[in-house]
């Protein structure tokens, strides 16, 4: 799994979407049943790693990718801080023709990060690099994936034509595949959707939608995070779109899955929830639905509380895309 894999899984099909969550095989399949404990133990395996192969003087290669990896987890556990400097290391290793690549890779990864934590202007800079690289060496999988993620940031900024024209250019990539991966394509049809939702084309929107939830139910484990985004994104174009009964549904579908991935470390699963529930939140609020809204902000309260202090405010979700009126 690369970094953007991890990110946008994470978001956009949490857009990865979510949205953006979720943030490329997906996050679902690869989270260790063991949650937090997995995560901690993967990272002091790394970081091992990473010390005996500097000792051993392995290649620029080798361990730029071992400080890639370790950014993945580092970004999984909601460490932000950590993640940068995991992949600032990479970047200064991997900076060799030999090694572009997995400096793209690592631009990637660097990017996701500082879309997820709100830094737009540095990601925006970092993921056009890491597409200038991967359209030079003909990867059209990565191509692909990065039109998602900065058109993810372009809705952050209600840039939503241009958000709409990057989606489009991901999505006939990605179609022009032989195989395209199941994760990456709902990511691709999710960020269209919101794109072309806040154009006022909800009904259009909500095809997209269609196309993800078969092609999530087809290949994609069905509490996957994938899955949530689907259900949460159903919901947006549902509520735009006027019928409120079928959006407050698919809102509750997205929340009762999300509710149910205990097996994620922690952080994740906190920061994923708040991002569904800031959805359901707003639309409460538009509907005038006092009672459940009440509620609602009462259970986000205590969510927040639990949220690592470093990553407060960081979750990417619709709210944080700016989806939200």
């Amino acid at each position: 799994m690369t970094a953007f894999d991890g990110f946008r899984r994470y978001v956009v099909s949490s857009v990865r979407s979510l949205c953006v969550l979720a943030v490329a095989g997906s996050i679902a399949a690869s989270v260790p049943a063991q949650g937090t404990q997995a995560y901690i133990e993967r990272i002091e395996m790394l970081r091992t790693q990473i010390k005996t192969a500097e000792q051993q003087h392995a290649g620029a290669a080798e361990v730029g990718g071992l400080w890639i990896r370790l950014g993945n987890r580092y970004q999984d556990t909601h460490e932000p801080a950590q993640a940068e400097d995991a992949f600032a290391r990479s970047l200064r290793l991997l900076d060799t023709p030999a090694t572009q690549p997995q400096y793209a890779d690592a631009l990637d990864g660097l990017g996701s990060l500082y879309l997820q934590t709100g830094r737009l202007n540095d990601a925006d800079d970092d993921l056009r690099k890491s597409l200038a690289i991967y359209q030079r060496l003909g990867n059209q999988l990565h191509t692909a994936a990065l039109h998602v993620s900065i058109a993810l940031l372009q809705l952050n900024e209600h840039r939503f034509r241009e958000a709409e024209a990057e989606s489009t250019e991901g999505l006939t990539e990605m179609q022009s595949l032989d195989q395209p991966d199941p994760g990456e394509l709902v990511a691709a049809y999710l960020a269209h959707s919101y794109a072309i939702c806040d154009l006022g084309r909800c009904g259009e929107a909500l095809s997209d939608v269609d196309r993800a939830m078969f092609v999530a139910q087809a290949h994609l484990r069905p509490d996957s995070i994938d899955m949530v985004a689907v259900w949460q994104a159903r919901g947006f174009d549902q509520w735009k779109a006027g019928a409120p009964d079928d959006a407050d549904r698919a809102m509750g579908a997205a929340l009762h899955l999300m509710r149910s991935r205990t097996d994620l470390p922690q952080p994740m699963q906190v920061a994923l929830q708040l991002g569904v529930m800031r959805q359901y939140d707003a639309f409460l609020k538009t509907t005038h639905r006092k009672p459940e809204e009440k509620e609602m902000a009462a259970e986000m309260a205590r969510l927040q509380a639990q949220q690592p202090q470093p990553c407060n405010g960081c979750t990417v979700s619709v709210a944080a895309l700016g989806l939200l009126p």
